[in-house]
């Protein structure tokens, strides 16, 4: 089949920008080099914003970290203090039943008295009668009392009688009298054990206050904290967006073209279901300790979907890691792009790895999870392909090879 023609309109259009383009590198040799340079300085100036913006986030992951200290330190006092208002509480509980007992042992010795002094009273009160008739007796002579008994024997018996009833009378008085002493004494022995308690029960709510008192301090001090991490946790995520911004333009320097959902089932990554979204799931790790909708996680499935030997890196940094990690295991590395290679970028607070599907001279085909693209709906923690210079990445790493 033969071309089609292409008309001579078209086809001197074409060679007037090309003769255009000519003269203007023969009238001014430098242009050409002006234009590079500018990109250039575009693009060392967009990697100073992403440098700074790094900083920027670094210090802001400081100070998160700085103020979670506080906050779990005032956590950790604030459990101290409610331990303490425990412990206090419970002391102070122990005390009051101690001073119920005792106010009920106090209670009964009151009883105890009252029902002394009333045998005394009634005592007394028998021992008078006895006086009484013993002192109207008297005012009869014993010739007259004799005279009046049946015989001497029931004379005698009524006088010893009369003496020994007076001198029970007397003696249980007299016993009564020194057990309401004794009752008294162990009352006012229960009175002073029990404003004892009190004073001591006084001290613990003293102490149970003051420790109320310093975590309501303590709670309002985690709060303070907790508010300043949020903030600046708020800071760091719209820092996050600028450095996601830089890194699109820098995309675009590094000829990448639109990124595509491509891949319906993004990668056959078994967690695809559970993101875009990797601030859900950052307590979510997968088998190689790394959070799942991140781009570590992600390519750490490839790995081992592909080759079946990707290295536990959970715990042993970002992105900008791998590099040193696959180093330091012995795993190749080069600046060659291969296709089932992974790439690796440094850029940003925490690097960048995608899967390579495809090269094609200078230019690789990439699979990546975690960037906020048109494809993306600018969202984090989705997946998406793109093709880009493989200049873009700082290195990479071939797992096939190992």
């Amino acid at each position: 089949m033969k071309k089609p023609r292409t008309n001579n309109r078209q086809k001197w259009a074409k060679r007037g920008v090309i003769f255009a383009v000519l003269a203007l590198m023969v009238a001014a040799p430098f242009a050409v080099n002006d234009v590079v340079s500018v990109l250039a300085k575009t693009k060392e100036e967009l990697q100073q914003e992403q440098k700074a913006l790094n900083n920027k986030i670094a210090e802001a992951e400081r100070k998160i970290t700085e103020y979670q200290n506080q906050v779990n330190s005032y956590a950790s006092k604030a459990r101290d203090l409610n331990n303490e208002i425990a412990r206090l509480q419970a002391e102070q509980n122990e005390l009051q039943a101690m001073i119920d007992l005792n106010q009920l042992k106090h209670d009964q010795l009151v009883e105890e008295i009252v029902a002394a002094e009333k045998k005394i009273q009634d005592n007394k009160d028998a021992l008078g009668i006895i006086i009484a008739d013993q002192y109207f007796a008297t005012q009869i002579s014993p010739i007259e009392r004799l005279a009046s008994s049946k015989n001497l024997s029931s004379y005698v018996d009524k006088e010893v009688a009369m003496g020994v009833v007076s001198d029970n009378l007397k003696a249980t008085v007299d016993e009564i009298k020194a057990l309401k002493i004794e009752l008294e004494t162990k009352k006012a022995e229960q009175l002073r054990i029990i404003e004892d308690q009190k004073a001591q029960k006084t001290v613990l709510e003293d102490k149970k206050s003051e420790q109320q008192r310093i975590l309501s301090e303590t709670r309002g001090q985690e709060a303070a904290f907790q508010n300043m991490k949020n903030e600046i946790s708020a800071d760091k995520k719209r820092l996050e967006d600028e450095q996601q911004a830089i890194l699109a333009e820098l995309a675009k320097l590094n000829n990448a073209s639109s990124a595509v959902p491509g891949d319906p089932n993004k990668g056959s990554y078994p967690w695809s279901g559970q993101c875009p979204d990797p601030y859900y799931n950052a307590s979510l790790a997968d088998n190689w300790g790394m959070y799942k909708c991140e781009c570590v996680s992600y390519v750490a499935w490839r790995v081992d979907h592909k080759w079946g030997n990707m290295p536990y890196w959970g715990g042993r940094g970002n992105a900008n890691k791998w590099l040193n990690n696959a180093k330091k295991a012995g795993i190749p590395t080069g600046t060659t792009p291969k296709v089932n290679s992974v790439g690796v970028s440094l850029k940003g607070t925490y690097g960048h790895v995608v899967w390579v599907e495809a090269v094609s001279g200078n230019r690789v085909y990439i699979s990546q999870y975690n960037v906020s693209n048109a494809a993306t709906n600018w969202r984090k923690g989705d997946y998406s392909e793109q093709w880009i210079d493989a200049t873009a990445y700082d290195g990479y790493i071939y797992f096939g090879e190992w």
